[in-house]
């Protein structure tokens, strides 16, 4: 890509946003920081009910680079950075590491 780019997931990171941190981490595009993401990549299909709810259901495996299936596994992070939200005050420590990184790498452009 020729730019400093980098990724942030965790816990509560889902489906395409879990195969974007593997892509990541994969393809070497950039680092991704945050906490584990849990595996939840599925493909799913909503189901409009007679009362006019929407039910969505997972209905098939999805791999990615055609035979890794992130599902029940997830992806660790390359910088992992804990989360614990009863403890946030207002301050988001996976944002701000993730910040961190972004900048040292541009500085190393520079050099």
């Amino acid at each position: 890509m020729g730019k400093t780019c980098g990724d942030a997931g965790n816990e509560g990171s889902r489906s395409a946003k879990e195969i974007l941190a593997y892509g990541f981490q994969q393809y070497d595009i950039g680092p991704v920081v945050g906490s584990p993401t849990p595996g939840a990549v599925v493909a799913g299909r909503p189901f409009l009910m007679p009362e006019g709810s929407l039910l969505y259901v997972a209905v098939g495996n999805v791999y990615v680079d055609q035979t890794v299936r992130l599902e029940g596994v997830g992806v660790t992070p390359n910088i992992v950075v804990p989360f614990p939200i009863e403890y946030a005050q207002g301050a988001d420590p996976q944002k701000q590491r993730a910040i961190a990184q972004a900048l040292s790498e541009i500085a190393q452009i520079g050099r």
